[in-house]
């Protein structure tokens, strides 16, 4: 069992509109903490945006049911096609991210205790206005908690999330380039880290969208958001790598002996420049720290691809010509790894060589997946 920040702001917010509903006094509060869990955001970016929409969504639904009550009354059949107009009108307005909400507070006002009884269309208009008062006051707790408690930190969820899912390719590339690992162990250890990385991708959008209202820093901020999506987009081609060497094991393992040491000695070479990278990142080594010592073709008398290019020539059948075309698509992805990390490393060197006293980056200690 895991608690994160977002169940510990759920709570918060919970205990924070019942504390303000209370305190003004306004039943039932109820309505009040299930509109705070259903309006609480990711980040501050979406809490901020996600109220305006609200406002009209619930403003709408408040209206419809109002109308409805007052014209039909509120027997259950007319709540039903009163739910699928305001749905049908927030689909065309292009609101239907808050539909749940917006229904909710349809529902609330039409089911409302005071209609049970002999009751005046003033007090109804009344307890209408409450129930949505309590809608909204809900949606703004849930903003302001967002704004001010637990701040996510993006930054070092990220680059720990980078760290552990690189670490765990990097050992599946090892155990498949020295052929002792089971296809179908890898392949299911595929599947979970494709989803590590693809998790790892959302978070990076909501922190794109992250927006810090008290700070004028937009230029220091901007830079930090492109260092990480390449720090990002390096974890995704280390994955790729991955799995075009586990797609293609077979015909890794049948190549000339020379070629498979000279694929695996490129690859300890990346994998080596990318833990420098992540090294960088948290200033444990200089940004000025050279690049060039990983630089692999200095070791050998001829590129890969002239290799490759020799190897598929003395291919005697079709067969052997199949099993290169096979490889080039490793290779390939190993040529999109190394541009990638080239990049990141420029980008990074940058980072800290310039602008320095803007450019921080506040990663705290981390042991595991968040």
């Amino acid at each position: 069992m895991r608690f994160g920040a977002r169940v510990f702001k759920t709570g918060v917010t919970v205990v924070f509109t019942l504390m303000i509903t209370k305190l003004l006094n306004l039943e039932p509060t109820l309505i009040a903490a299930i509109a705070a869990v259903f309006a609480l955001q990711p980040n501050v970016h979406r809490s901020a945006k996600r109220l305006w929409e609200q406002f009209q969504g619930n403003t709408l639904g408040a209206i419809s049911a109002i109308v409805m009550v007052l014209l039909f009354g509120n027997n259950i059949i007319i709540i039903g096609l009163t739910v699928i107009l305001v749905l049908a009108v927030l689909l065309f307005f292009n609101l239907q991210s808050v539909s749940t909400l917006a229904v909710v507070t349809m529902i609330a006002i039409m089911d409302a205790p005071q209609l049970m009884g002999e009751t005046t269309t003033l007090e109804f208009l009344e307890a209408a206005g409450i129930r949505f008062s309590l809608v909204m006051i809900g949606v703004f707790c849930s903003l302001v908690v967002n704004l001010v408690f637990i701040p996510p930190k993006y930054e070092t969820k990220m680059y720990h999330n980078c760290f552990n899912i690189t670490s765990d390719i990097f050992k599946w590339i090892r155990l498949e380039l020295n052929a002792v690992s089971e296809y179908q162990v890898v392949k299911k250890d595929i599947e979970s880290l494709r989803t590590r990385v693809v998790t790892l991708e959302t978070m990076y959008l909501w922190y794109r969208e992250e927006k810090n209202y008290f700070s004028r820093r937009y230029f220091a901020e901007a830079r930090r958001k492109i260092l990480f999506q390449q720090l990002i987009s390096s974890t995704r081609r280390a994955f790729e790598l991955l799995r075009k060497i586990n797609r293609f094991e077979n015909d890794y393992n049948h190549l000339d002996e020379d070629f498979r040491y000279r694929i695996k000695y490129e690859l300890e070479q990346l994998m080596a420049y990318h833990e420098q990278i992540f090294m960088k990142i948290t200033e444990k080594i200089k940004p000025e720290v050279p690049a060039d010592v990983y630089d692999v073709d200095d070791q050998f008398e001829y590129s890969m691809m002239d290799n490759f290019v020799t190897l598929y020539n003395e291919a005697e059948t079709d067969e052997e010509r199949i099993q290169y075309e096979n490889i080039l698509e490793v290779i390939s992805s190993i040529h999109e790894y190394s541009n990638s990390l080239d990049r990141l490393d420029r980008l990074t060197s940058s980072f800290f060589r310039f602008h320095a006293d803007n450019n921080k980056i506040n990663i705290q200690d981390e042991t595991l997946d968040i």
